[in-house]
């Protein structure tokens, strides 16, 4: 500052010592009025619960909040799409806390918090739907016909063939849940097989499954 100031009265101007233009030196820069700039206001934040239903088929809800500064509220008509996924966040511009020294305002975020459904898992952000299929030992075995349900309420039949193993999936294409990101598009549903093992049997079963066992001659455990 002092070196600023000096020249200043050497008549060397700002320039020479500050590297700027003394016509265009802004001294509220020097001395913290650059706190009087246009600044946008901040962002607000708000969630909305939504169901699985409202999450599959989309619906609308009226949002209200309050700004801060002034303390009015301010109400947004907010359409949930279909297909809106766990943590998706819609920007409403212009909603959100006054700007400073006729600064823009700052916009509102909604966010959606979409409730668990007791069968079907979403993938991610993607519109594909996973669902556990039970089946036991003997239906993984022999192979079994399984109906399945989808989030749209069809049922699908889905064939199991002899010998799958647990954790074989199935694709359905376009029977999960609306696309939120690309309209018109529809996910897969992705059935897996989860093959349940008996965690108790009957005297018949035992002897049964011991007279398989004795029976069965392949090898499961090669190179231990």
């Amino acid at each position: 500052m002092a070196d600023i100031f000096g020249s200043m009265f050497r008549g060397e101007g700002v320039s020479g010592a500050y590297g700027a233009d003394p016509s265009t030196f802004d001294f509220g820069d020097m001395f913290g009025g650059g706190a009087r700039r246009a600044r946008k206001g901040s962002d607000l934040k708000a969630v909305i619960d939504v169901s699985f239903e409202e999450s599959l088929h989309g619906a609308k809800r009226s949002v209200t909040h309050r700004i801060p500064s002034t303390g009015e509220q301010d109400t947004l008509e907010v359409t949930i799409p279909a297909g809106c996924y766990d943590g998706m966040k819609l920007r409403f511009k212009n909603h959100g806390e006054y700007g400073v020294n006729g600064g823009p305002r700052g916009n509102m975020l909604v966010e959606f918090r979409v409730a668990e459904h007791p069968l079907f898992k979403r993938k991610g952000k993607t519109a594909d739907v996973a669902l556990d299929v039970s089946v036991s030992m003997y239906e993984a075995a022999l192979g079994c016909t399984v109906d399945i349900p989808t989030p749209s309420g069809k049922k699908l039949r889905l064939k199991v063939p002899a010998g799958t193993q647990s954790g074989k999936s199935f694709r359905f294409k376009e029977m999960g849940m609306p696309d939120a990101k690309r309209a018109g598009h529809t996910g897969a549903l992705l059935a897996t097989v989860n093959v349940q093992v008996p965690t108790s049997l009957s005297d018949k079963e035992r002897a049964a499954l011991e007279k398989l066992r004795d029976a069965d001659e392949r090898v499961y455990r090669s190179g231990l």
